[in-house]
């Protein structure tokens, strides 16, 4: 049996100065994907010479603006970052070169760099003479770009499956009407979730019972707009759904398969529906074969949003990462009441389990918060 190789030597100063890279990182949530979010503090004898962040996909990664600011007081300082500084030259230039070159005497990373084209900084700095630890506050900074390293491990977009229901389990009552279950601060903090995605994900009944918009209403504008859509093996959404005709209308997405008519798929596509064609699955969208192809399309997270079939689709096919479960103090009872997940059910030995569990109130609502506990092979 082989031992653990030790944890790397972290100070008092590594642990005071990381937390605010982490703070820095935090400011740009939602802004930065395909790219994670990235805080870098520059620190030279005990105080901060530099700071900086990554503030969108594009624009300058968080160590050029910290080095940038700090100029000169950049040399014989310490650098801390809560990701492993890329190596490659992408959109912009690598940051291990202009770290190198800035004079630094210490690098901090939080985490190594999971993508494989970006990594390799930590070792190219050591080559070049600069002191290197990773792993400082590695946990804080997995949670925080938990997307990223998701879509980086997996090949796929990291899935939050999200949900409005009362105290005993109810996400409309037995005449299917659900608005509103939840208060006006729970609606208003869905809407921040879906601000932090790259798709927000219905089935084709919860569109055409419900006719959501799918936008991001956050009483200001929103400067990325997520893909929403629609999943509907045989374009039934009528042309004159609110997905389809609010924001931009290539934003609107219809996953269809084969079965799909040729007709439909031509009005569709007239009106800007930015149409996906997947492999079926028994009369359905493959949800796999969605996540591939929404994965390619840059969409690293996803927030699915209904319905109770599709949920369970998802979950079937281990694909849902993290619930948000939004729970309203009401009861409805209704043997027909529709519940959140549909599908077969499961045994108790089955259950889909949660960990690192976060529960908090919401105005009049509480939102409960958890990561899916994978085993072996899936859920």
């Amino acid at each position: 049996m082989t031992s653990q190789a030790p944890p790397p030597p972290t100070t008092v100063e590594d642990r005071r100065w990381m937390p605010r890279a982490l703070e820095l990182a935090a400011l740009a949530r939602g802004l930065t994907s395909p790219n994670p979010m990235v805080g870098a503090v520059v620190v030279r004898d005990g105080r901060v010479v530099g700071e900086g962040y990554h503030a969108r996909a594009g624009a300058a990664h968080a160590e050029v603006v910290a080095l940038s600011e700090a100029g000169p007081a950049a040399r014989g300082a310490t650098l801390y970052v809560t990701l492993e500084p890329c190596a490659h030259h992408g959109k912009t230039p690598p940051c291990a070169a202009a770290i190198a070159g800035a004079g630094l005497a210490r690098v901090v990373a939080a985490v190594s760099d999971p993508n494989p084209r970006a990594g390799g900084g930590a070792d190219a700095l050591r080559a070049a003479g600069l002191t290197v630890e990773v792993g400082c506050l590695e946990e804080e900074a997995r949670a925080l770009n938990r997307v990223f390293f998701t879509a980086m491990r997996e090949r796929r977009p990291h899935v939050t499956l999200k949900c409005a229901t009362t105290l005993d389990g109810k996400s409309a009552a037995f005449d299917q009407s659900s608005r509103w279950i939840t208060g006006e601060e729970a609606r208003a903090e869905a809407h921040r979730l879906r601000s932090e995605v790259d798709a927000i994900v219905v089935g084709i009944g919860t569109a055409t019972a419900d006719d959501p918009a799918l936008t991001v209403r956050l009483g200001r504008p929103w400067p990325r707009e997520p893909w929403r859509v629609v999943v509907d093996s045989r374009a039934r959404l009528p042309l004159t759904a609110r997905m389809i005709n609010s924001g931009t209308p290539a934003r609107a997405l219809l996953a269809v398969t084969e079965e799909a008519p040729p007709e439909r798929l031509a009005a569709l596509e007239a009106c800007g529906v930015t149409v996906l064609s997947c492999k079926g699955d028994r009369g359905k969208v493959d949800v796999a074969d969605l996540c591939s192809r929404l994965f390619a399309l840059d969409v690293l997270a996803v927030l699915l949003e209904g319905g109770g079939e599709l949920a369970a689709a998802f979950l079937e096919a281990s694909l849902v990462d993290r619930v948000a479960f939004f729970v309203a103090p009401m009861l409805l009872g209704g043997r027909t009441a529709p519940t959140p997940i549909g599908g077969q059910g499961r045994l108790l030995h089955e259950a889909v389990r949660l960990r690192s569990l976060q529960v908090r109130p919401v105005g009049e609502d509480w939102l409960i918060e958890g990561d899916i506990a994978r085993r072996e092979g899936g859920h």
